[in-house]
């Protein structure tokens, strides 16, 4: 299950403001680069200039910029710099790692191996992974949807404290090989996943002997033109023209964290130009035939009977009444985005080597500079919620600790200078902000999510999660809970989890327990009810219990990796 909220971040605007004041000024006489194009409109041209000016600057990162028109490239244009330590500008010609805009090429290297009769899209997994013998049937289909209910490998690694993993691709299949569950039955439920995505470049090597990036460049770059793309799994590889990745501590830029060798879900090195080449790809099938593109194309049906916005390896949407297909990357160091408008025969790839740029935002604004014409008209102003001002009692009455009973996920609602605020999980951050909009009701700034507190059927107060799925969430607030110091000692021990190969070691506080991960750092977890405690990482541990309450290991439900059991190291595994 996807938690409500995990993903609100705000946005760091003022900063990036200031920090690019502080910077320095223009590029010493440089300006965006890349070669004007005929038949563009100066003025359409200029206005796409100015969207990236602030980014255009000595010091600062930036954006390769691409814009085609029915498979002709109209715009093409680099702002800011490629590498800030050699003072290398950005161009057209920039290398960029575009992180989870790498799935279309594995999802498409998958269907032209379908194409091929090698497999079928709706084979077991374990046909393919035949070690992967505990999970419940897995098709490619719900892999390539993103509707498996994989536990997330990557949370999965921390969990494990397998550092250094993530390099090895074949221990990332490994690990999620032993998994004995799911998050949520395959078919049912969309939950993004990067996992999946190793799993299907480890399915195209197993299948057609050869590895992703080797079966892309033969059957999907090579014949596509793009000659700038690649998969990046080999860390030492030097890449001509690479734009060097770059994010914020504060003010202030840094280097960011080295990028592993596991491919799939991400590491696609590209440039604007070979992604609008792509584009042109999607709307033609060119290469792996109209079947392929139209399969990646179509909007997944699930077993409830609802579609996701996702098909195979590309999302779907509508941008003021036109139809999108697109799919973004982020991770340290990258902001990119890539978008066709097919009935418009219109695409954009704008790539950015930072990751506070807002890659599809600025897509968006491209498209209405462009497309505005054919646009529906924007949402009037009046639709906007109002602010409705409320005393520090009435905000005060809200706070405390909302449990999903179905999943036991927690929500922390907290008041923070004057401001109503929610944090996934028990509250181990300043989350993030709401704002009242009526008695009871309140919404999270920039989305359509909205939060309704309400009587429970107990007599409590429950909070109804509205806005980021069809059915809402419900969450309960629990009430505050003190174990008896002495009956915390029960919980103390060294505990097993097969899953994970990794042994646990907890210990009892005055205040709760104290988790030790071999390699980690101690982990306090603090109690929410006679058998829960929550801390972070984790979410919630919840311990069970035999007829004679005696205790038999604990579930951890972590968003992305629930029912992930531990037993204890005595009764687990004879020597």
């Amino acid at each position: 299950m996807t938690s409500p909220l995990s993903r609100i971040r705000p946005l760091p605007l003022l900063a990036l403001c200031i920090a690019l004041i502080l910077e320095g000024s223009p590029l010493d006489g440089q300006r965006a680069t890349g070669a004007p194009v005929r038949g563009v409109s100066a003025d359409a041209a200029a206005r796409v200039d100015a969207l990236f000016a602030p980014w255009n600057r000595t010091g600062s990162p930036g954006c390769s910029v691409g814009i085609s028109r029915n498979g002709a490239t109209i715009y093409e244009k680099g702002f800011g710099t490629a590498s800030i330590e050699s003072r290398v500008p950005i161009t057209p010609a920039s290398v960029f790692h575009v992180a989870s805009i790498s799935k279309p090429f594995t999802a498409a290297s998958i269907l032209l191996l379908a194409r091929a009769g090698k497999l079928s899209i709706d084979d077991d997994v374990r046909r393919y992974i035949p070690e992967w013998q505990g999970q419940p049937s897995v098709t490619i289909r719900h892999v390539l949807s993103h509707t498996a209910g994989l536990r997330d490998a990557f949370l999965l690694i921390e969990l494990a404290a397998l550092d250094g993993i993530q390099s090895r691709s074949d221990r990332l299949v490994s690990l999620l090989a032993r998994q004995q569950g799911l998050s949520s039955p395959p078919g049912s439920e969309f939950a993004y996943n990067n996992s999946g995505y190793v799993l299907l470049a480890e399915i195209v090597n197993r299948v057609s002997g050869r590895s992703l990036r080797a079966f892309a460049e033969a059957e999907l770059f090579g014949p596509i033109g793009m000659s700038h793309t690649h998969f990046h799994d080999d860390t030492s590889m030097i890449v001509p023209n690479l734009a060097t990745g770059y994010t914020r501590l504060g003010q202030e830029l840094r280097l960011a964290r080295p990028r592993s060798g596991v491919v799939g879900n991400a590491g696609l090195f590209t440039t604007t130009g070979d992604l609008l080449r792509w584009a042109s790809n999607l709307a033609d099938g060119r290469v792996g035939g109209t079947a392929v593109v139209e399969a990646m194309q179509q909007a997944t049906l699930l077993t409830t009977g609802r579609t996701s916005d996702y098909g195979l390896g590309l999302w779907f949407g509508r941008d003021r009444g036109l139809r999108t297909v697109s799919h973004g990357g982020g991770d340290p160091g990258v902001n990119a985005y890539f978008v066709r408008y097919p009935d418009q025969g219109w695409a954009t790839a704008v790539l950015c080597n930072i990751d506070d740029i807002d890659s599809a935002a600025l897509s968006q604004q491209i498209a209405e500079i462009y497309l505005g014409s054919a646009m529906s008209a924007p949402a009037p102003p009046a639709n906007a919620p109002t602010s409705v001002p409320l005393a520090p009692q009435q905000l005060a009455a809200y706070e405390g600790l909302y449990r999903d009973p179905t999943s036991d996920f927690l929500l922390r609602i907290m008041v923070r200078d004057g401001e109503l605020r929610g944090s996934p999980g028990a509250g181990f951050d300043e989350g993030w902000p709401t704002m009242a909009t009526g008695p009871d009701r309140f919404t999270i700034p920039g989305t359509e999510i909205s939060l309704i507190f309400e009587p429970s059927g107990d007599g409590g107060r429950a909070l109804r999660i509205e806005g980021e799925r069809e059915t809402p969430f419900v969450f309960e607030r629990i009430a505050p809970f003190t174990p008896a110091p002495e009956s915390l000692a029960a919980f103390a021990g060294d505990y097993v989890g097969a899953e994970l190969d990794s042994t646990y070691s907890i210990a009892s506080n005055s205040d709760g327990l104290t988790v030790r991960i071999p390699g980690r750092q101690p982990i306090d977890l603090q109690p929410i009810d006679p058998d829960g405690f929550a801390g972070p990482l984790f979410g919630v541990i919840r311990f069970t219990r035999d007829s004679d309450r005696r205790i038999t290991g604990f579930i951890i439900n972590a968003i992305g990796a629930s029912g992930l059991r531990f037993v204890p190291a005595v009764s687990c595994c004879p020597r």
